[in-house]
């Protein structure tokens, strides 16, 4: 045989055998595409741009007309044209919508590099919205399970809003709270004997999460449960143009806070008097079991529908992480990144673990609860959404050393005891001397002495400081100052906030309500002093950032009296007005501004109808009322601010 033909012979043998294999992968790998969603857009649907046609029309050249896209939209990004550069945006991630990094890459331009060009809060807003709506309503429905959209969703919330190196950061707190507010509602308090007794968890989830997560999944499941609803739900249309949407919920929220807040004078404001939607709130035609059900039927839609979000696994982790308000940036940091982890360890297995970044995404988990420690405590009005208030929760410090022992077992590095040092205990190590010294400075130093012997005693920490347990073993005393000195710790804001508030803690409740004034005295000018520190070398200002500048603190007057008008709220009737009338006068008519827009004001009304005391006999107005109105409140006219003032 002639050596040519043998060698045509061995190649057509070679292509069969190639063919053969190729029939049997081919069929193999479409299987996967399909069932992974690994496919390209293979047809324009209307109101696509031109670009997706041509881009289809390409065929095997679309990588090269993807990568042009790339190139001209960071070019119209450099030029400030930042709507063009979206629309080229919106065309790539049509173009390769299973490709989890263009998601990514969008989101984060939209996010941090074009929102910090932008020339107000409100535009910044917008872009950092734009970059989380992308990741959230988009790029999770179309990679369901890629870890990294999980990842870097829950790191804008954690980074972007609830950090601090934005200059816009506290707009954007105010507005995420007010956003959470219209779609969830406010939470469950607790009174200020039993916080930190771990009971709030459980009123999260029976009075606010299952209501929501129990309503009926489609309107006639809604009627069928509930028959006045289908009345309701036309007269909604009707009436009011409503649907059981978004715009619904706000419009809700709003009026139902200014019929709470009339129910003191049993009178609606002129406004709403003819407003439809608080018309038919009141309307005895309807209970209030088909307006509740009616609610939170929309409520669940929304989360559903507009927030890709679901209502069962909010009662998950908040059954597992602690009492999380969703009104809270880094609540939502812990649900992103704790389901991104739940949803790729279906997949991985001892082959593939090294192409899942977990351990990062474990990291904003633990980051996200340190900060909900640190400033989970919320409170808020919708009404006002200036009156932005975020302190220490103490719910949060069990519930970070508990998460802490499951996400290690995910990393033979941070379970392996014989590392001297490891990164996740290093961090606890961190938080829980931070937490020692909140409790200590607000007065708990019972509390602080239980959680230092629990650190020094717990099995996991860090063998690398020779000195460590030295440091532990301190009377608590000297703990506190030394971890204050060390490190130049107070020039941390978490730090400085912490010591701020928990001296401030101190001073109204050992001090006032115990009627210690020398304890009020020392705390309150302690309190003062650390702020007035904290301030000269942090606060410093831009011209977006306002007299606060982006790393500072609210004013001191002002802050001290947001603190004890919550605290007041916290301790109701009788401790409420004992903290309130055992107040300098000055910081008296300060806190008065406060409370007097609560819904403590329209409760204690109401009851006053009864026989009870009015507002002002349990919290008598003081010299100076109308011109701290002015200074906190200088946007609301006269009739809403009120004339209470001492003549």
């Amino acid at each position: 045989m002639r050596r040519d033909t043998l060698i045509q012979l061995l190649a057509g043998l070679a292509m069969v055998l190639f063919l053969a294999a190729s029939a049997v992968l081919g069929t193999q790998i479409a299987s996967s595409t399909g069932r992974n969603r690994l496919v390209y857009a293979d047809a324009a649907e209307d109101g696509d741009p031109k670009t997706v046609s041509l881009g289809i029309a390409l065929g095997a050249f679309r990588g090269l007309f993807v990568n042009y896209l790339w190139i001209r939209a960071n070019d119209l990004k450099q030029e400030g044209k930042y709507y063009e550069a979206v629309d080229l945006a919106k065309t790539i991630t049509r173009l390769q919508p299973r490709f989890p990094k263009v998601w990514q890459f969008h989101a984060w331009n939209l996010a941090y590099n074009i929102s910090v060009a932008t020339q107000t809060p409100e535009e910044r807003w917008h872009w950092v919205m734009s970059g989380i709506r992308l990741l959230r309503n988009e790029g999770i429905r179309n990679c369901p399970n890629d870890l990294g959209i999980h990842r870097e969703l829950a790191w804008i919330h954690h980074h972007k809003i609830q950090g601090i190196m934005d200059d816009a950061h506290r707009f954007y707190k105010q507005q995420f709270a007010l956003e959470w507010s219209y779609v969830m509602g406010s939470p469950p308090t607790a009174p200020l004997r039993e916080q930190g007794r771990g009971t709030l968890r459980q009123e999260y989830v029976e009075r606010w999460l299952k209501p929501i997560a129990e309503a009926p999944d489609t309107e006639e499941e809604l009627y069928a449960r509930f028959p006045q609803a289908r009345e309701l739900v036309e007269e909604l249309k009707i009436k009011c143009g409503h649907e059981l949407n978004y715009a619904f919920l706000r419009e809700f929220a709003l009026v139902d806070a200014q019929i709470k807040g009339a129910e003191s004078t049993g009178v609606l404001p002129p406004a709403l008097q003819t407003n439809p939607l608080a018309m038919l709130i009141r309307d005895p035609r309807f209970s209030a079991e088909t307006g509740k059900a009616v609610v939170n039927f929309a409520r669940k839609r929304v989360l559903v529908r507009d927030y890709n979000m679901e209502p069962d696994r909010m009662i998950r982790y908040t059954e597992r992480h602690g009492p999380l308000d969703w009104r809270h940036p880094s609540a939502h940091a812990v649900y992103w990144s704790s389901r991104g982890v739940e949803e790729t360890l279906f997949r991985i297995h001892e082959e593939n673990k090294r192409d899942f970044d977990i351990l990062n995404t474990d990291r904003i988990t633990i980051q996200a609860l340190q900060e909900l420690f640190r400033s989970g405590a919320l409170t808020f009005n919708p009404l006002n959404p200036e009156f932005y208030l975020a302190l220490p929760n103490i719910e949060f410090i069990d519930s970070y050393r508990d998460a802490l022992a499951d996400l290690v077992q995910r990393s033979k590095y941070e379970k392996d005891r014989q590392r001297p040092y490891r990164f996740y205990w290093a961090g606890y190590e961190n938080f829980m001397r931070d937490a020692i010294r909140f409790l200590y400075r607000r007065g708990d130093k019972a509390l602080a002495v239980e959680y230092q012997r629990k650190l020094y005693m717990d099995p996991d920490l860090n063998a690398n400081n020779p000195f460590l347990y030295a440091q532990l073993s301190r009377p608590i005393d000297e703990f506190v100052v030394a971890e204050i000195r060390q490190d130049n710790r107070e020039d941390s804001p978490v730090v400085a906030m912490q010591e701020i508030s928990a001296a401030l803690y101190d001073a109204y409740l050992n001090g006032l309500l115990a009627g210690n004034d020398q304890v009020f005295t020392n705390s309150f000018a302690y309190a003062r002093l650390f702020h007035e520190q904290y301030q000269e070398s942090k606060a410093f200002k831009t011209w977006i950032t306002g007299p606060q500048g982006r790393m500072g603190f609210p004013n001191f007057d002002r802050w001290s009296a947001e603190i004890l008008a919550q605290l007041i709220l916290d301790a109701a009737i009788p401790d409420g007005p004992t903290l309130y009338r055992r107040a300098p006068a000055e910081l008296q008519a300060r806190t008065y501004v406060f409370l007097e827009r609560t819904p403590l004001k329209a409760a204690i009304e109401a009851a006053a109808k009864q026989g009870m005391p009015a507002f002002d006999v349990w919290f008598p107005p003081r010299p100076g009322i109308e011109r701290f109105r002015l200074e906190y409140f200088p946007e609301q006219p006269e009739a809403i601010r009120g004339r209470t003032e001492l003549k």
